[in-house]
């Protein structure tokens, strides 16, 4: 998809949702969408866990507490599929006001199942959907929601380039925000959820990362955090404490977006529903990029990224002997020993995992040859050190 030329109008949909309701709450984002479609927006962001609400009882409620399990297991059910109804909704009217609609959303994985995961869906203008799950769930997270996969780590295509979508936490790890900077996006949404723990700090951190991901990465960044109602609110809080600890974190200013240099373009929005406008100069971070990618040096430093889907949970019998003779027939040399090492260690590894794992078996066991060879009965086969080397008899 070849970018389009010219500024992109875009809109930060700070939005709280019709809470643990995916149908109302669809709804609210079509008119929301269409909203910002007649103000001229061409690309529509939402929050972390938009569609149809995000955990945020999880900072005042224990985890085992009635309560908390009463809402997860709203959670669980009001969850979406990815594509579903929902998506299918949203696809209709992103084709309609030709828009990009990137939203937060909690997924459903797999029917009957009670797996959820805290996700980016991804609609461009022609109403194709795709999505990515968030890699690690932070803190309290971490009990409902699985962690995505290497092909989690992604950009979406649109028609201004690729866009790259982190959720919450997600946007302080250097090396994700680097890659996607690799993958080539031009626009980055940092997606947070109404607020952190305590009043004040996630405006503090989605400005600190903002910044540094549009300056490092020569990068638009759209900063776009979500919002709650008293409604929600009340429906959480089991004290007084608790409603004015809500309160006052629901009052956080958040939304914003910066340039490509990190300079402030617009925001920051005060707490609470509203819609963030700005104009994206695409043109404003080829100098940046340039000059950034002089100190890359990739004869230095790489990043290595495995991308392979994760391995099933389910493993029925081990590679045993099967794995430890060729398909053909009896291997030789080094591939024997290789198949029947991986065969013993690796008794539940997957048989493409292991033939992925083989030249890597074969090069190491090469390479102790060798150095044998060049240092005879210098090398301890068992340890890989060698025997007389002075740090071995600390």
């Amino acid at each position: 998809m070849s970018p389009e030329a010219g500024p992109l109008r875009i809109a930060a949909v700070q939005a709280s949702p019709i809470f643990l309701d995916p149908a109302a709450t669809t709804e609210k984002a079509v008119s929301l969408i269409e909203e910002a479609a007649s103000k001229g927006a061409q690309l529509i962001t939402f929050g972390e866990g938009f569609l149809p609400g995000h955990p945020i009882w999880l900072h005042v409620l224990p985890v085992t507490s009635p309560r908390q399990i009463e809402l997860a297991s709203l959670l669980v059910r009001s969850a979406i599929s990815i594509p579903g109804v929902e998506t299918d909704h949203l696809a209709d009217v992103a084709r309609r006001t030709g828009t990009m609609i990137v939203m937060g959303a909690t997924e459903r994985l797999g029917a009957g199942r009670s797996s959820i995961a805290a996700s980016v869906i991804a609609i461009t203008p022609d109403g194709t959907v795709s999505a990515r799950r968030k890699l690690v769930p932070a803190v309290g997270e971490r009990v409902l929601f699985t962690a995505g996969a290497g092909e989690d780590i992604r950009t979406f295509e649109s028609p201004w380039g690729p866009i790259g979508a982190l959720l919450g936490g997600e946007n302080a790890n250097p090396l994700l925000t680097w890659t996607l900077r690799e993958l080539g996006a031009r626009v980055h949404v940092a997606m947070w959820p109404p607020h952190f723990n305590k009043p004040g700090v996630m405006g503090e951190t989605a400005t600190i990362t903002g910044r540094a991901i549009a300056y490092q990465n020569s990068v638009h960044v759209i900063s776009v955090a979500g919002a709650t109602t008293p409604e929600i609110r009340a429906r959480i809080a089991q004290t007084d404490a608790d409603r004015k600890l809500l309160d006052a974190m629901a009052a956080d200013p958040a939304s914003s977006v910066f340039a490509p240099r990190g300079a402030l373009a617009a925001g920051p929005l005060p707490g609470g529903d509203g819609i963030l406008y700005a104009d994206l100069d695409m043109d404003a971070g080829a100098w940046p990029s340039l000059v950034n990618r002089q100190y890359d040096r990739p004869d230095l430093f790489r990043v290595m990224v495995d991308r392979s889907p994760p391995a099933s949970s389910l493993v029925l019998g081990g590679l045993g002997a099967a794995f430890a003779h060729a398909p053909t027939g009896e291997p030789k040399g080094l591939e024997a020993r290789a198949r029947r090492l991986i065969a013993e260690r690796y008794q539940t590894i997957s048989a493409d995992d292991a033939a992925r794992l083989l030249p890597f078996v074969v090069s190491v066991l090469s390479t102790s040859e060798a150095l044998e060879a060049e240092h005879p009965g210098e090398m301890d086969p068992d340890s890989a050190t060698y025997v007389d080397d002075p740090r071995t008899d600390q």
